[in-house]
């Protein structure tokens, strides 16, 4: 309650009370008996809207006057008609919705969100956040997941089935020709080696010098072999195995058809194909029972989570990688009439079911803050909202008396 609005009212009570008290000992002019006339009427004005004012919040006087201290004696009845109009009235659920309703619900909040998005506190939650989800994941419970699930894969898998698909590509995109040429080339690489050229030489000119032939032919070998010494002949073989090598790479080549055809005829072999099979059925058995599937997939998730938590927490992580990514996906959603209404439709729904619940506690919420006001601290919040202008009807109750009585006396002088 303003001080001033108070004094003011005291000052005009005490005008009209002073003025009517001096005009008493007058004797004299009519215009006295007139003038006491305004201030008698103003001082019974004023009076009776101090009474009136006090009478709302407390008893005059301490006098327990009926129909005094209206405020403390009707307060459930004032609390109750308060909560009611501000819940059915003022804040109804129609009322509500149809405020609601003239608001673009969606696009406000899309607009804000991405508004939020720049700002550094935003950043520096979004930091925050991903570094704590990134750490909440069970990397020990997904590692244990994916290792059930792989070896129940790897277990269920039927190797005979897998090597029939296997030779299948293999011959559809020649991957046979490949490895051939492959083991070709390694080959030639081996073969063009001089020590290999030399080991070659020796090898041939210690085989020649072991056989042993009769007559004219053994004279022709040691003429031979006195001919060709190991260089000579370690370099006639390796110029033949490499014409060979040649030779075999070219697709036409007789040779390499027949021995890509032995090489097919043997895989195509049922009982070759069952070892084949059975071998990769003793390869998978050791891999699960060696290999620490377990630890494995956890070191590999934990090395990953690693990474993740030293990304995220980079200082452009947010403004760089995640703000634009969700402005896109709020630009995509504006730019779509159909999404955006949906949205709206879907967030008035929410809301809707939400008010309907929760439109009872407005009531509940009000009625609970008046309640935790005892009565002498209500009044004084009461007054200090609403006593200026309670004052001010002493005022105008004093001033309006003393018109009043000034009128009357008019009238009563001209009867």
């Amino acid at each position: 309650m303003s001080g001033n609005s108070k004094y003011t009212a005291t000052v005009s009570l005490g005008v009209m009370a002073a003025g009517f008290a001096g005009t008493l000992f007058i004797d004299g002019a009519p215009w006295v008996r007139f003038v006491q006339s305004g201030f008698e009427a103003g001082l019974v004005g004023g009076l009776a809207d101090w009474f009136a004012v006090t009478a709302l919040f407390r008893h005059p006087l301490g006098i327990p006057i009926p129909h005094t201290a209206l405020l403390p004696k009707n307060r459930d009845k004032v609390s109750k008609a308060f909560v009611t109009t501000i819940q059915e009235d003022l804040l109804s659920k129609q009322s509500i919705m149809d405020k609601l309703s003239q608001v673009p619900l969606a696009a406000k909040l899309l607009r804000g969100a991405e508004e939020q998005l720049s700002t550094d506190s935003a950043q520096a939650g979004i930091r925050v956040l991903s570094d704590y989800v990134i750490r909440q994941v069970p990397l020990e419970k997904i590692a244990a997941y994916a290792e059930q699930e792989l070896r129940r894969l790897i277990e269920s898998t039927d190797m005979r089935r897998v090597l029939e698909k296997v030779l299948e590509q293999v011959y559809a995109k020649q991957y046979d020709e490949k490895a051939f040429d492959f083991v070709l080339d390694l080959a030639e690489k081996l073969v063009a080696k001089d020590e290999i050229r030399d080991r070659m030489g020796l090898m041939a000119v210690e085989a020649l010098s072991h056989l042993k032939t009769n007559g004219l032919m053994q004279f022709a070998l040691n003429a031979f072999v006195g001919f060709f010494n190991e260089e000579k002949l370690g370099t006639l073989i390796q110029q033949f195995m490499l014409n060979g090598i040649e030779g075999l790479r070219n697709e036409g080549n007789v040779n390499r058809q027949a021995v890509m055809r032995t090489l097919r005829h043997w895989l195509d072999q049922p009982d070759h194909q069952t070892r084949i099979a059975s071998e990769l059925e003793g390869w998978k058995d050791q891999l699960l029972t060696q290999w620490k599937l377990g630890e494995q997939l956890l070191g590999l998730l934990q090395r990953v989570q690693a990474q993740a938590l030293e990304w995220v927490n980079t200082e452009d992580f947010a403004s760089k990688y995640v703000q634009p990514f969700l402005s896109g996906i709020v630009r995509r959603l504006e730019e779509d009439p159909e999404l955006m209404n949906k949205l709206e439709l879907g967030l008035r729904e929410q809301i809707a079911r939400w008010i309907e619940s929760n439109h009872h506690k407005i009531g509940g919420l009000i009625k609970e803050n008046i309640d935790r006001f005892d009565d002498e601290t209500l009044i004084a919040l009461m007054e200090d909202k609403v006593g200026k202008d309670l004052q001010w009807i002493r005022v105008n109750g004093a001033i309006c008396g003393f018109l009043i009585g000034l009128a009357l006396a008019g009238i009563k002088l001209l009867a």
